[in-house]
Formats: C-alpha cells, structure tokens, sequence
C-alpha cells in the first residue's frame, strides 16, 4: 500500500502542474515537521524541546533581520512550512481555487511570480510587525504559504472582481467579496495579540497581489525576482508601432509579434475589469487560454 502511494506521489511530482507540485512539498513537509516535533516532545516530557525550535528556526523567517540575511533560504523555505493542520488545508485549498483562477487570466508565468513575491513582501510586512508591535520579541518566527496565497486572490479580485466562485452551503460568491472579507478579517485581528505577525504578513500579501496587477496594467512587470521588466500597456497603445519601427532587422518578426501579443493581452485584461470575464469575446477567450498555456 505505501510502495502504491509512494508511486502516485512520484507521479504527481514528475506529471502535475507547478502548484501540484507546491501542494506536495507542503504535505511531505508538513508530515516531516510533525513527526520531529512528536519526537522531540516525546523525549522531552511532553514539551517540544529547543531542537524541534531550533530546525524550525532554519526554516522559517525570523523577526531579525540578520537572521534572514545569514540563513537567506528561509526567504523560499518558509512557505512551504506548516506545522498546524487546518493551516496547512485552507491554505492548500485556497491556492488550488485561486492559482487557477490566476492562471487562466493572465498565465502561469505572472501567477508563479506573484506566489512568491508575495510570500516575501509579506515576510516584510511580519518584520514590520515585530518592530511596532510591543507584544514581539527577538523569538518571533513566521512560516507558511498564507501571504502567498493572499497575494493570489488578490491579483486574481483586481482582474476579475466579478469572477465567482462556489462555496459550499453560501453558493457563488465574487472574488471581490471574498477578498474583501479576508482584508477586513486581517486588519481586524492584526493588532490584537493572536498571530499579529500572520495578519501583517497575508497584508503584505494582499498588497503586493493588487499592486502586481495594477502595475501590468501600467506595462511594468513586477517580476522583480528577474528584475522590474517594461511591457507594452494599453497606455503605451501610440508607441507600439513606433517600437516596432525600430527593431533591428533580423528581430523584426520575432520581437513585433511579442509587442502585439502583449498588447492584446493588455487590452482584454482592462477589459475583465471593466466589464468582467463574461464580456470577452470567443476569439479573445481563446488567445487567454493560448496565453495561459
């Protein structure tokens, strides 16, 4: 039975999407840091001992500065850590639900970089929270992929606010609604003493899913992993040809179609938000989709 699944987790890993991927690294972690901390309680008569904490330190991102700076791989490690179970399952569902959402609308490529830029401008926002907040101190870690998924629906509310999703028992709900409950929930419950520093974080987040879409609106991709890149907007629609004009020879061709398509891109994305996924016509849904892949 376990050689049976062990296979079929090897088969997700080799054949499923990249967010298949990420839901079986934080299932395989999540059982790894558990089975530690039964250890490392059991041994310890029944209390986690420092060096449960002190591995989960080397994972997850720390209140210091320094920290991050000497251990820079819990900037990525940290989101695929989840010790609790429901923390770990509403953030897998939610990232299922949203990172196709995500997809289909603008492509794979932008969804993967707002997954993890904003895990780490919400790994920001918790540092801030720990300097302002009197209740933190030096000990204060922050692990998990909520910020990260916050940033998802974020992005996938600012293109499609009217985009609706099924909830069981509530029915068909519009992203804008959904990302409006989150944001009221964390701002409720970040000053209060009861994970302040998480609620700061899903801010960070949030932010950075709504800012990377206003900004590709703008023709700036926040692929800042790469480095800030300039694509051609709607509000760049007068420079297009002129772009085109001057290319080199023999990039003509090549480099011409990208402008266009990106373009064309831009201008059914202003137009999602307008006037919603709904409106777009069967060409346009097609070269989404052609796009997505």
């Amino acid at each position: 039975m376990f050689r049976e699944i062990w296979k079929d987790v090897q088969t997700q890993i080799r054949l499923g999407t990249v967010w298949t991927r990420v839901i079986v690294l934080c299932v395989i972690v999540f059982v790894v840091i558990n089975i530690l901390k039964s250890y490392f309680t059991f041994t310890n008569d029944g209390i986690p001992s420092e060096v449960y904490r002190n591995i989960l330190e080397k994972v997850s991102l720390s209140g210091i500065l320094m920290n991050n700076l000497i251990f820079p791989w819990v900037w990525i490690t940290h989101i695929f850590v989840h010790e609790g179970f429901f923390h770990l399952l509403w953030n897998m569902i939610f990232l299922y639900w949203v990172s196709q959402i995500v997809d289909d609308l603008i492509g794979k490529n932008h969804s993967i970089y707002i997954f993890f830029e904003g895990a780490i401008i919400g790994g920001i926002f918790f540092m801030v929270s720990t300097l302002i907040l009197p209740w933190y101190d030096s000990s204060a870690i922050a692990y998990g992929a909520s910020a990260a998924v916050t940033a998802l629906l974020f992005a996938a509310a600012t293109i499609a606010p009217d985009y609706s999703i099924r909830f069981l028992l509530i029915g068909n709900v519009s992203l804008k609604y959904v990302a409006l409950v989150v944001l009221l929930l964390d701002l409720l419950f970040a000053f209060q003493n009861s994970n302040s520093g998480g609620h700061f974080a899903h801010l960070g987040g949030a932010f950075m899913g709504w800012l990377y879409i206003v900004l590709l609106r703008q023709g700036v991709k926040m692929n800042f992993l790469e480095g800030v890149k300039l694509s051609a907007s709607s509000r760049q629609s007068k420079n297009v040809k002129g772009k085109i004009r001057n290319l080199p020879p023999r990039e003509i061709s090549q480099d011409k179609r990208k402008i266009l398509e990106e373009y064309e891109l831009d201008k059914i994305l202003e137009k999602i938000k307008k006037s919603g996924l709904q409106s777009l016509t069967s060409a346009e849904r097609a070269f989404l989709d052609s796009k997505s892949k």
